[in-house]
């Protein structure tokens, strides 16, 4: 649900000359999307953005095919990850108001880890999970989706519960941060429990009630599904919505750009109320960076210029990204309906555009051109190592790479055998005979060289 940090790992200036201050901010964010939209990056986005007492909202591309108009401040998105920010704020909001607190062992929420794993349920505190330092893995092993194209629909708190009462952390709590979604799922969960309502009940009496983010939910009635933006995924190619039962608080919640921009004012200027002192609690550092991982609030995300919040997500036709900076009194959000995380890239432009930064547009060259038929070759099943597979495919007429538990991502070709990376750092490189399909591939990221042999079909 969560995809890599943005490219340029925010390094954002809180002050810098304008390159051309006679352009409006909206004109150099319109001319920076504008390479995403000629190189059909993603069908539907929709941008709005607050500038310290300026709104600008647009929105751009078409819904599909079969709904070639743009889409509007009325669209429905899946936020994906986002969601854990919300989760995050449930947590401040449950501790300002006596009800938990950080400290707290996640045992005294969960009878069934006090009778079955005792050393973990009082080892891991609600604060581990809210900052990603509780040691659990990014999914749960006994995850095992009966639809892979609605992965997370069949999980129930039966195999959450079955999950925890046998879990050994790969770390100990509090000494490594590890993204986990499966600990952010449990967090909502326990939420959930000590309030005796569902999750969604809790997010609309805490945060989306009082905001009115009346489209900010998980269920969707009849008339939020006439609005949805229909999900696409990396090849433009129809999706799945994605539903959520345990994991809810770690992706499931939906939202418009509209909503989000509210959410996005509160957290610039929190509201001299209960849920005002939550989002404090919330936007405060928890942990600090180490072992090159952001530092943590919760749910939150920091930036490497200390200010700078943000978060990410994707589900299999979605992808969303916020960036918000008190300092500048800004706040960017980019939803699309197209899984792809270039909409990272132009979320973190548009806050840099906002810092005053001279951000040249994207060229989107599509590289050398492979035949159809040698592309083919490459299609399969890599094994980096036992637990981790690099799957290729062929969409259309664009090459997938999609890692075990990760989104796809699309390569880009420097020859036959040798495909970037466009959202990270690393490239791969094919074994291709003379004839039949690549005999293995090696992956190149972070000094690193892993071959994975091709699976036999």
């Amino acid at each position: 649900m969560r995809i890599l940090p943005p490219l340029l790992l925010l390094l954002l200036p809180v002050s810098i000359a304008v390159a051309d201050p006679s352009i409006s901010h909206e004109e150099k964010i319109k001319k920076h999307l504008q390479p995403y939209l000629d190189a059909e990056i993603f069908n539907a986005v929709s941008i709005g953005v607050i500038h310290r007492d300026r709104t600008w909202i647009g929105h751009f591309g078409k819904l599909s095919d079969e709904q070639p108009s743009p889409p509007n401040g009325r669209s429905i998105y899946e936020i994906g990850s986002v969601s854990k920010v919300f989760t995050g704020l449930l947590l401040a909001n449950a501790v300002q108001s006596g009800q938990l607190k950080l400290d707290q062992p996640i045992a005294s929420l969960m009878k069934e880890l006090r009778e079955t794993n005792q050393q973990v349920g009082q080892s891991i505190t609600l604060l581990h999970l809210a900052t990603h330092n509780s040691g659990l893995p990014r999914m749960p092993d006994n995850w095992n989706p009966a639809d892979i194209n609605n992965p997370y629909a069949d999980y129930r708190r039966e195999q959450l519960t079955a999950f925890m009462a046998n879990v050994k952390p790969a770390n100990k709590p509090n000494e490594a941060t590890l993204y986990s979604n499966v600990g952010f799922g449990l967090l909502g969960d326990l939420l959930s429990a000590k309030s005796g309502t569902s999750y969604e009940q809790v997010l609309k009496q805490t945060v989306s009630g009082p905001l009115h983010m009346r489209d900010t939910t998980i269920t969707l009635d009849e008339g939020q599904r006439r609005r949805v933006a229909p999900p696409h995924n990396l090849a433009l190619q129809r999706e799945n919505m994605w539903e959520f039962d345990a994991l809810v608080g770690a992706g499931g919640i939906r939202s418009t750009v509209p909503d989000m921009l509210k959410f996005i004012k509160a957290n610039l200027q929190p509201p001299d109320t209960e849920l005002g002192k939550a989002i404090d609690l919330a936007w405060q550092q928890h942990v600090a960076p180490r072992g090159g991982q952001f530092a943590m609030g919760l749910g939150w995300h920091l930036a490497r210029d200390g200010s700078t919040r943000w978060h990410n997500g994707q589900t299999g036709g979605y992808h969303s990204a916020v960036f918000i900076s008190r300092p500048l009194k800004s706040g960017v959000v980019v939803l699309s309906n197209t899984a792809t995380g270039q909409v990272d890239r132009l979320a973190e432009s548009i806050i840099q555009i906002l810092a005053g930064m001279d951000v040249r547009p994207p060229d989107f060259d599509e590289g050398k051109k492979i035949d159809i038929k040698t592309m083919k070759r490459l299609v399969g099943k890599y094994t980096l190592f036992p637990n981790f597979v690099l799957t290729v495919s062929l969409q259309g007429d664009r090459l997938i790479v999609q890692a075990t538990n990760q989104p796809a991502l699309r390569v880009y070709p420097e020859s036959e055998t040798r495909w970037k990376y466009r959202e990270v750092e690393a490239e791969i490189r094919f074994e291709l005979p003379d004839q039949g399909p690549a005999e293995s591939l090696t992956l190149h990221q972070n000094g690193r060289q892993i071959r994975g042999p091709r699976a036999k079909d």
